[in-house]
């Protein structure tokens, strides 16, 4: 029967977890079906089958966090679909001290593998997977005490975090004996401390957030950031924007403003190519290649697309490619490759009234360009007050990279190409 496995969808990926899945034990797959889907250290990624069957069983459960290679379902011709086999388990399980070999004549012992057995003191045997026996031995914890709710009356991670829930704050010296007594019972008050507000709740970050949390921290931790603005009249390309937008018709793509300051970026790296640039060990990496990520709000948290080889592409072709991965971004459907290989960031709060912030670098690039707002203001024009489009962008930049003259001179570059934008469509 084969063997669907917890697929490698990144190269930084060792394990994955469950997001939902779309197919139930019964139902029948043809290669290429999207039977789930996984969420990985950089996006929630779909699921495929490769073999036509039955999906007779689901051996993670959603929620569940897989290592890579471990079996997560079984697709067969649909015989071992019952819940026969499920009910079976336990019943194995508790006689397995009179009938050792009762587990090796299950009828789908491929199921089996992927599941582990702890030993128990009675001769009865408690099946866990990987991830939720590793978190009883950190934290001490008996797994007969624990009230299994996975699939054939196995162990999982939930069943671990409702355990320590209930226990409250774990003791290191607590072994698993003491675990069978009352104390337990008594120790709630930690889990919920009275002080705090009951119109609270707790929301568990998903993988990608837990990313984002760990790279920003080593981020601020790890390099020395210095900040660099400057003013940027918009008023021409505001208007160079709307030409272009009339000019476009209903069904043509509309180019936004995001889409010239990653065009005009781009040209700066391409002038300013140390800037395209990072760290490694006694060594700076040049990049060949200019491709700019621009953040984006997903339900999963910032994300962070990248436009690839944005100096040659015209800014139709980036205001294309940018809308189809904002929709993919705000979907859940970014792939790894969507996401790697950025040398730059641009972050835009323009559309958000943000009047002026800076943003954390995006490792391990060299600097991110966080663009705010344009406001109307006046300013002299030939002894004469006149209202202008005003933005104000501001450069994080790592000082081990960049000097502080060299991003004065490549804001400079950007200032320019905006300020002419007609040069942005050469």
């Amino acid at each position: 029967m084969p063997e669907i496995t917890m697929p490698r969808l990144s190269d930084t990926m060792q394990e994955g977890t469950i997001a939902r899945w779309l197919k139930k034990p019964g139902d029948t797959v043809n290669k290429g079906d999207i039977l789930g889907e996984i969420e990985t250290d950089k996006a929630t990624m779909d699921l495929e089958a490769y073999d036509a069957g039955v999906l007779e069983q689901i051996l993670a459960q959603e929620g569940e966090t897989v290592p890579i290679g471990q079996t997560i379902a079984i697709i067969g011709t649909g015989a071992g679909t019952t819940t026969a086999p499920k009910q079976e388990q336990p019943a194995q399980a508790a006689a397995q001290a009179s009938a050792p070999t009762a587990q090796a004549a299950s009828p789908a012992p491929a199921a089996n593998a992927p599941r582990e057995s702890v030993a128990a003191g009675d001769g009865a045997a408690v099946t866990a997977s990987p991830l939720a026996r590793r978190m009883a031995e950190e934290h001490s914890i008996d797994l007969r005490q624990v009230q299994a709710t996975g699939p054939g009356g196995r162990v999982v991670r939930d069943d671990i975090e409702d355990f320590l829930e209930q226990r409250g704050a774990p003791s290191a010296a607590h072994a698993p004996a003491p675990m069978s007594a009352t104390p337990p019972q008594a120790a709630p008050a930690p889990a919920a401390p009275p002080s705090a507000p009951p119109d609270t709740e707790l929301v568990k970050l998903s993988r990608v957030q837990m990313l984002i949390a760990r790279r920003l921290t080593e981020s601020k931790q790890t390099i020395p950031h210095f900040y660099v603005s400057s003013e940027v009249d918009m008023t021409d390309v505001l208007a160079m924007r709307q030409t272009l937008n009339a000019t476009a018709g209903e069904e043509g793509v509309k180019v936004t403003v995001n889409d010239l300051i990653v065009k005009a970026a781009a040209l700066a790296l391409e002038k300013y190519p140390e800037v395209n640039s990072s760290l490694k060990d006694d060594h700076f990496i040049r990049y060949k290649h200019i491709h700019v990520g621009m953040a984006v709000d997903a339900p999963t948290g910032l994300v962070v697309p990248v436009i690839r080889d944005a100096n040659t592409k015209g800014v139709r072709s980036i205001a294309r490619e940018s809308k189809a991965l904002i929709a993919k971004a705000r979907n859940n459907k970014l792939t790894p490759a969507d996401l790697e290989g950025g040398t730059f960031s641009v972050s835009n709060l323009g559309m958000m009234d943000a009047s002026n912030f800076i943003a954390v670098i995006n490792p391990p690039q060299a600097a991110i360009l966080a663009v705010a707002a344009t406001r109307k203001q006046f300013v002299p024009v030939d002894g004469q007050p006149v209202i202008r489009d005003l933005m104000t962008m501001t450069m994080s930049t790592d000082h081990r990279i960049l000097s502080g003259a060299a991003v004065a001179r490549f804001l400079q570059e950007v200032k320019r190409l905006l300020q002419n934008p007609y040069t942005l469509l050469g």
